[in-house]
């Protein structure tokens, strides 16, 4: 338990605060009850069912049985009790694992491309997926603070018809997964179909998360330089760059983009699956049941106690009879040489290593330390390589204290209490289609002459444009709003309606071209949302015009509105009215849903490539869709 560093809680009546860090492979929870006048305690669930017998563990596996009708039959920890074992293979149920890689965008780069991912329920989608998980994660939250808190379990119910939920995710994952995220927790009910409900439910990227923890913990010591924390998961792997800004209160900014790769542990097991798939091709061990077999106990064991190349791993997976001196397997252990082992964390290590040095390439500050967190930071090979190859960059590697594998859930909680980051880089470049005034005079303009159109003013336009919002790698304050301002024009005030805007992201290197066909690929530009408001109360406060010819018409304006208060971005449309300002409801930024699939999918048993959407469909309706 831990104090925040926050004030007292100010509020009038008491609350409750659970953080969910689901993890590719492990899970944990963390929350806070806050009481008014009272300084908030940071909790974390220790006590998990199947897992009594492991006092004060914080985790539990990220795993659910399906049962052949799609009902989850066991979870977390219980799924390894013997009776469910012993269930599921007599009922067939379906073991689920490593759902969380299947919510990852699908233009991140992975090598997940070439490798299987087990399989979900056929009647199933990885939200409802993620949402049965989150059900399952409520309710070993309920059982612990109710019996660890006796005072709660007559208030409970009203504690938990208003508490807000705070879900960690990767830095690389976007609005579109936090929107499904959102919807798993609708799913889960931990919060109702509604406005209000869903405005409970808050996310933190792991990086940011990961901060909060190591600056709660005081473990970041060099206050003076910039620092990196670095997030090795089960299947991603985070990278986030800081400097300290204050210290009463304690304040921080990112000084570079945050980074993202799909090469967490679980990478080094498919790998190593692989390399056994391959080795034992021949052998009589070379069966499926007997690879998955051997490479689970790698997962186990090697992979968790393995520290120098020169080391012989032996895998312990049968009996002291089984052998097959051919292929290095003798009393039921298969011999796999230190080398082979460390190929199949060296993508894992390089792009950690990568990361890193682009981070500090990047970054405004000098870069003195990275703080290691995260489970697969616990690995002795890991921390030595990274160690290792750092330390010629003069780098410190630090480890805070503690149980790092909470950090993501303590740091969510958190990161809702004190929100220490007062200003983010944007990853991305956001903006708009556009029109510009036509001039005749300007070679780019008449290089795109048939896309000229004209205003009710006579006025001559040319469309094709791409407007910036804003630019990629902007400083973004949390108090700051970024505005691009906008004109348009009716012939009759009847027209005047519902005025629509489709937000698109950039991911291209530098700024967006100014114009549509100069973009080199299509793919980089990914439509997010679509904002819209009411304008027919302008009406009575429009005066028209009158063109040489004598035709009426009216002119108006508004400006497009992206906001960072936190980890979610967000867009209005913003008008005058009268002299007075007036707001379209706030819509959080998320991919468009043509260019993600939803329906429920089922990994193949083979290793063919998973095939990456095709995005073409969806930013051809971006350059035909609106005209400004």
């Amino acid at each position: 338990m831990a104090e925040s560093k926050s004030s007292k809680y100010k509020g009038n009546s008491r609350r409750l605060v659970i953080a969910f860090d689901v993890g590719t492979t492990f899970s944990g929870i963390s929350y806070c009850i806050l009481d008014p006048g009272s300084p908030p305690k940071i909790c974390s669930v220790t006590r998990y069912p199947g897992q009594e017998h492991a006092s004060g563990s914080s985790k539990i596996p990220s795993v659910l049985y399906y049962d052949g009708s799609g009902q989850v039959r066991a979870a977390g920890a219980e799924v390894d009790l013997p009776e469910n074992v012993e269930k599921a293979e007599d009922e067939e149920w379906l073991k689920v694992e490593w759902f969380k890689m299947r919510m990852a965008p699908k233009s991140m780069p992975t090598a997940l491309q070439t490798s299987a991912l087990p399989p979900l329920p056929p009647s199933k989608t990885v939200m409802e997926v993620f949402g049965d998980f989150m059900k399952y994660l409520m309710q070993c939250a309920e059982r612990f603070i109710v019996d660890t808190h006796a005072t709660l379990s007559r208030s409970w119910t009203e504690l938990r018809n208003s508490a807000i939920f705070v879900i960690g995710h990767p830095n690389g994952w976007e609005g579109a997964q936090q929107a499904r995220m959102r919807n798993s927790a609708v799913y889960a009910r931990l919060v109702p179909d509604t406005p209000e409900g869903r405005s409970r439910v808050k996310f933190v990227t792991e990086g940011e998360a990961s901060l909060h923890y190591c600056l709660r913990g005081g473990f970041v010591d060099n206050k003076s330089r910039g620092f990196i924390i670095a997030d090795l998961g089960g299947g991603t792997l985070d990278f986030s760059a800081y400097k300290v800004t204050g210290t009463n209160p304690l304040r921080a900014v990112e000084v570079a983009t945050t980074k993202c790769a799909l090469e967490g542990s679980t990478l080094v097991t498919l790998r190593a699956k692989g390399f056994v798939k391959e080795k034992l091709r021949n052998s009589k061990f070379g069966s499926d049941d007997h690879v998955k077999q051997i490479s689970d106990k790698f997962d186990e064991t090697t992979k968790k106690t393995f520290r120098a190349v020169s080391d012989v791993c032996l895998v312990a997976f049968g009996s002291i009879t089984e052998k097959d001196p051919d292929y290095g397997i003798r009393s039921g252990k298969l011999k796999i040489l230190g080398e082979e082992v460390g190929s199949f964390f060296e993508p894992s290590i390089e792009v950690t290593v990568k990361n890193i040095t682009d981070q500090i390439r990047e970054a405004d500050v000098k870069v003195a330390t990275i703080y290691l967190v995260g489970g697969f930071a616990a690995s002795p090979y890991v921390r030595a390589q990274l160690n290792e190859r750092l330390a010629k960059l003069k780098l410190t590697v630090s480890i805070p204290d503690g149980q790092t594998s909470k950090a993501v859930a303590e740091g969510a909680v958190s990161f809702y209490l004190d929100n220490f980051v007062t200003s983010r880089i944007a990853k991305y470049s956001y903006g708009t289609r556009y029109s510009f005034f036509y001039d005749p005079e300007i070679r780019e303009h008449l290089k795109r002459k048939k896309n000229v159109w004209t205003r009710p003013s006579g006025q001559k336009m040319i469309s094709g444009g791409f407007k910036t919002v804003l630019t990629k790698g902007t400083a973004m304050d949390s108090a700051k709003d970024f505005r691009q301002h906008y004109g348009s024009e009716i012939s009759s005030l009847s027209d005047l309606r519902t005025q629509t805007l489709e937000i698109f992201s950039y991911a291209g290197s530098s700024r967006p071209p100014d114009w549509e066909d100069q973009i080199p690929d299509k793919g980089l530009l990914k439509s997010l949302c679509v904002v819209s408001a009411d304008l027919t109360s302008l009406r009575s406060s429009l005066s028209p015009e009158v063109t040489s010819s004598g035709k009426r018409f009216w002119a108006y304006s508004y400006d497009i509105v992206i906001s960072f208060g936190g980890t979610e971005l967000v867009a209005q449309i913003a008008w005058k009215e009268n002299g007075v300002e007036r707001w379209s409801p706030a819509q959080v930024l998320y991919e468009d849903d043509s260019a993600i699939v939803e329906e429920p999918v089922v990994a193949d048993t083979n290793d063919d490539e998973v095939p990456k959407p095709d995005l073409t469909p969806a930013i051809d309706r971006f350059f035909k869709r609106f005209r400004i």
